[in-house]
């Protein structure tokens, strides 16, 4: 028999100024930790805007510790663009796990997801990089 070992999931805050935030997941991004990832972004969101105003830009997420993400982790990051898309701060997705590549490929949702939220065409390169129309890369 097979026992259900829950896997851990976390959001740290690895920096942040004015601008830009950087958060780094670990774990497992499913059905069972969305809400959490949502509730925890969310509050760190308020706090940064309480802060230092309505000034981020930028919402840096490392995923290098994903173990996994399956389609309710991906409606939670969807959820997450449309709160920070209105608020003019752009998601960056850094460090993604091939799975997550792969399923933002086969959704389609990479674009959408990683818009550039000052209107500006953008793209994902290899390595979660946004690139600007010129192909170069931003970090």
């Amino acid at each position: 028999m097979t026992l259900h070992q829950p896997v851990d999931f976390s959001v740290i805050t690895e920096a942040a100024d004015p601008h830009a935030m950087r958060l780094t997941l670990r774990g497992v991004l499913d059905y069972e930790s969305g809400d959490e990832f949502l509730r925890f972004v969310g509050a760190a969101l308020d706090a940064h805007t309480q802060r230092h105003g309505p000034v981020l830009r930028e919402l840096h997420l490392n995923c290098a510790g994903l173990i996994l993400l399956d389609s309710s982790g991906l409606a939670a990051l969807l959820t997450l663009r449309r709160r920070t898309h209105p608020a003019g701060v752009t998601l960056r997705l850094r460090h993604e796990p091939l799975q997550l590549v792969r399923m933002l490929a086969l959704t389609g949702t990479a674009d959408y997801l990683t818009a550039r939220a000052d209107g500006t065409a953008g793209s994902v390169a290899p390595g979660g990089e946004l690139t600007d129309e010129a192909g170069s890369t931003s970090s």
